[in-house]
């Protein structure tokens, strides 16, 4: 599996980097921008990324914007079936209502884990939208 983390502080970003590691290779960035250059580099050399675990609050461009990118992105490549799709989940510190209703339905995600993040939680999320058996 190839996986993006995009999230500006450190700590966050190496816990889930741990977490995951061993499930595929782990590349990191600090801000959306870097997220969404990423993501689109990946396309480009035709081997997108399958998970991409997405910050909400990341200075140069939050993490809702780059999503909204993301998607838009896959729209234009023609990538309209969600198997077809990166998986995003949003991994942020806000749970209010309204920010997980933004980055379902205007955004687009796949998934919303608050942090903290366990291990746990991480990889029943990631059962359940078909990257995990």
């Amino acid at each position: 599996m190839r996986i993006l983390i995009a999230d500006d502080d450190f700590n966050n970003r190496t816990v889930l980097q741990g977490m995951l590691t061993g499930y595929g290779d782990c590349d990191v960035v600090v801000t959306g921008k870097e997220a969404l250059e990423a993501f689109i580099l990946a396309h480009e050399e035709k081997n997108p990324y399958d998970l991409i675990c997405l910050d909400i609050m990341m200075p140069v461009m939050d993490g809702n914007e780059a999503l909204v990118k993301m998607r838009a992105y896959e729209e234009h490549m023609g990538l309209l079936v969600p198997s077809e799709q990166a998986k995003i989940v949003m991994t942020t510190a806000l749970d209010h209502p309204k920010d997980i209703i933004k980055a379902f339905y205007k955004g687009g995600c796949t998934a919303y884990l608050t942090k903290p993040i366990t291990k746990k939680a991480l990889v029943e999320q990631l059962k359940d939208i078909g990257l995990l058996n």
